[in-house]
């Protein structure tokens, strides 16, 4: 069938408006709006299937050697909307699945989690109170605290109790009372760990600048140095002493320091003079060498003794000798000082000690 043709007296043909009905009634504001909303949302929905359709596309491409694929398209060809149960084998699976879905596995179920953080080291191997409020450790800390009082607030007490005490920190006097001055310059600020334990009235700068004076020895220094005896060291009255840690190990025994000027002055009583006390510290070291002397040479004497026996054994008569082994023909055994007696080889001549019974 062919089609008429146009009718060219009637006009140009007229398109129908989209805002009428095949009823030609006009539609309400309300509809257009309707419409319109109907039209964005499948034109965005048609637009982001071309985009998905073109990214697994790219990611299903063959790439260049060497190139790697990017996050975004491993993620797209791993995972789709329509398989989520392969989302917990990726990187990004709690963008799918919900964070309070994830559990851990069944040997982890009962650890505990501690953050170190907040752990102290006790050097001993236990928990910190803060994490274990019921053991040893924290009751032992805890003894004697209030019960309105957190365990903070008692350390704060008691460190401040304790720097009250050794007066230290805070707590140090600087000026002392009573008028005492210090011997070298009459100053009023004195070192009162000095003036407590040693009586002496001494300030700071003149320890510093005089410490022939005014340092600290220890035991050992005192022994060794100046020729005193442990009784005497352990006498407070005679020599008062100051105890402070081991600063090579704090499980070592307690340190006594002496002051210098205290120590020389009760030596000098003892031995009469500096120059008695250095004849006698020579004296000493000479017989501490002489008996280092002899106890040598005895040793060499007993070393010398058996290398010679090895060597007659082993050689025969005399060491570089011919003839085969050597066996000893003893002679008589004639008497000696203090029971022994000595034996003498008729062919060599070697001479032994024996016990006369």
């Amino acid at each position: 069938m062919s089609t008429p043709p146009p009718d060219l007296t009637a006009g140009p043909p007229v398109t129908p408006s989209r805002h009428f009905t095949k009823a030609n009634a006009p539609l309400t504001p309300e509809q257009v709006r309707k419409l319109e909303t109907e039209r964005l949302k499948a034109k965005a929905l048609r637009q982001q299937k071309e985009q998905d359709a073109s990214t697994a596309a790219a990611a299903t491409a063959p790439l260049p050697r060497g190139t790697k694929r990017t996050f975004d398209s491993a993620a797209v060809s791993t995972i789709t909307p329509s398989r989520p149960e392969h989302a917990k084998n990726v990187r990004n699976a709690k963008d799918i699945r919900p964070i309070d879905a994830i559990q851990p596995a069944k040997k982890f179920q009962k650890f505990v989690e501690y953050d170190l953080s907040k752990m102290a080291d006790t050097k001993g191997g236990f928990i910190s109170v803060s994490d274990d409020p019921r053991s040893l450790l924290a009751a032992a800390e805890a003894a004697g605290k209030p019960a309105n009082m957190t365990l903070e607030d008692w350390d704060k007490q008691q460190l401040k109790k304790r720097l009250q005490k050794e007066k230290k920190g805070i707590f140090e006097p600087a000026i002392t009372q009573g008028g005492k001055k210090c011997f070298e310059c009459e100053s009023l600020e004195l070192d009162w760990s000095l003036l407590e334990v040693f009586n002496c009235r001494v300030c700071g700068k003149c320890k510093d600048k005089l410490p022939d004076k005014y340092s600290l020895l220890t035991k050992t220094e005192c022994r060794e140095d100046y020729l005193l005896t442990d009784p005497e060291l352990r006498d407070e009255e005679l020599l008062p002493h100051m105890e402070k840690p081991n600063p090579h190990k704090a499980n070592w025994a307690t340190m006594n320091l002496y002051l210098r000027y205290q120590v020389e002055e009760f030596a000098w009583k003892k031995w009469g003079s500096p120059e008695a006390l250095d004849a006698e510290y020579e004296r000493r070291t000479e017989d501490q060498k002489r008996r280092k002397e002899a106890k040598f040479q005895k040793r060499l004497l007993d070393l010398k003794k058996r290398t010679r026996v090895e060597t007659w054994k082993r050689n025969g008569r005399f060491e570089g000798s011919s003839k085969g082994k050597h066996v000893h023909e003893w002679g008589e055994l004639m008497g000696g000082d203090n029971g022994m007696g000595v034996k003498k080889c008729l062919e060599c001549g070697m001479e032994v000690e024996e016990l006369i019974i």
